[in-house]
């Protein structure tokens, strides 16, 4: 007769694998594997001689989590979380700034009433006049560059550019947007909405003017964003608003960041009337280059910022001829490639079809963004803990 409780017993006990054994199930090199226990994936035990034997059922959990990620090419919306924010969630809807969907704030607002949003503001911290205008700077830098040293340069007005009191920063923050989006242009700060002020330096016309607004509004916060993540990290160690800013914008101008709107722009920049859209994609996809301006590692399926900003593009310009041909490239893009535009491409489109400067879409991609670091850098100060990730080593180890 079989002793149930003993049999029970047997099931439930926990089943475990040499390092070569978990290593070669999950299909990695054993210092992965001691990389995976060191981060708490993988539990372990003492096991013969000096030798350590690693959970099947944790070995097993990652693998099905590996493939899963794997098989859809993209992250889970829902990731390990590392911190917590009361700023913004990401859906598969898209943003939502402090429970507003920033696809319904782009109908109508300003970066200005979002910022206000985003950093709980209880007053207008835009009601005080424009700072004075950045330094004398080197002519030829590029806008991001320019804005580097121009934060840098913050001090030197801002007699109170370190200080840490709450009631302070939110005024701090709206007066640093302006010279922020001053510097980007190469231009004076003014006291009139942030979307007047690049439209009239860009020489855009009315219907680009609202264009811009709403890419503005998208594009100002979209969670722990790489330079969010950075921005939140040197306000963690109390740096001043300024040096936090600097910290993102940093982050920010890297090609896979900030910048990606440049590479979308350089290949929209080939399309004319007359090109063949599915020979130039095709052409692209057989030498093995990837598109930029579609495809996005949190979105799977659809960018819903790029969706909406290309529904107001083709609102506003309906028989634009490059925003007619714009639905077929999608289309086409879908097809051979099997991705969906993401904010870079709405972006580097507004720029084309409006005939913007050079590095528009970065321009009012930064400037945007700008809006959200300023409130990742608020609520990090509101914190006591100073940010401090552990590494998982996975280099040779002491004999």
């Amino acid at each position: 007769m079989i002793n149930v409780d003993k049999y029970n017993q047997s099931m439930n006990k926990p089943i475990y694998l040499s390092a070569r054994e978990a290593a070669a199930e999950l299909g990695v090199q054993p210092a992965t594997l001691y990389a995976y226990v060191s981060r708490g994936l993988i539990s372990s035990i003492a096991g013969p001689g000096k030798k350590r034997r690693y959970d099947a059922a944790d070995v097993r959990r990652l693998k099905g989590r590996k493939a899963a990620e794997d098989h859809t090419g993209s992250r889970p919306l829902t990731g390990d979380p590392v911190l917590e924010t009361e700023l913004t969630l990401i859906s598969e809807d898209g943003p939502i700034y402090r429970g507003r969907r920033a696809v319904k704030l782009a109908e109508t607002s300003t970066l200005e009433s979002v910022a206000t949003l985003l950093w709980a503001s209880e007053q207008d911290p835009f009601a005080e006049a424009a700072p004075l205008p950045p330094p004398d700077l080197p002519a030829d830098l590029g806008p991001l560059d320019r804005l580097m040293m121009a934060l840098a340069a913050w001090p030197l007005q801002d007699r109170a550019a370190y200080t840490q009191a709450p009631k302070l920063l939110q005024t701090k923050g709206a007066a640093l947007l302006r010279y922020s989006v001053a510097a980007l242009l190469n231009a004076d700060p003014v006291d009139v909405p942030v979307h007047t002020q690049i439209a009239k330096a860009f020489g855009a016309s009315s219907p680009a003017k609202n264009v811009i607004r709403a890419a503005l509004v998208l594009c100002a916060d979209h969670e722990l964003n790489t330079s969010a993540f950075a921005t939140r990290c040197a306000a963690s160690t109390r740096a001043p608003l300024h040096a936090a800013l600097i910290s993102g914008l940093g982050a920010f101008a890297g090609p896979r960041h900030g910048a990606a709107s440049d590479r979308a722009t350089a290949w929209l920049s080939e399309i004319s009337p007359e090109t063949d859209i599915e020979t130039v994609l095709s052409d692209r996809l057989s030498r093995g280059e990837p598109l930029p301006g579609f495809g996005h590692s949190i979105y799977g399926e659809r960018d819903p910022r790029a969706e909406c900003l290309l529904d107001v593009l083709c609102r506003s310009e309906p028989e634009h001829a490059f925003v007619k041909r714009l639905p077929g490239l999608i289309g086409v893009a879908r097809d051979l490639f099997g991705v969906a535009p993401n904010v870079d491409l709405a972006l580097a489109a507004i720029q084309k079809t409006y005939g913007l400067p050079k590095d528009a879409g970065k321009i009012i991609f930064c400037a945007g963004r700008m809006t959200g670091w300023i409130a990742h850098a608020l609520e990090q100060y509101a914190t006591p803990e100073q940010i401090r990730p552990r590494a998982a080593y996975v280099g040779e180890r002491p004999q």
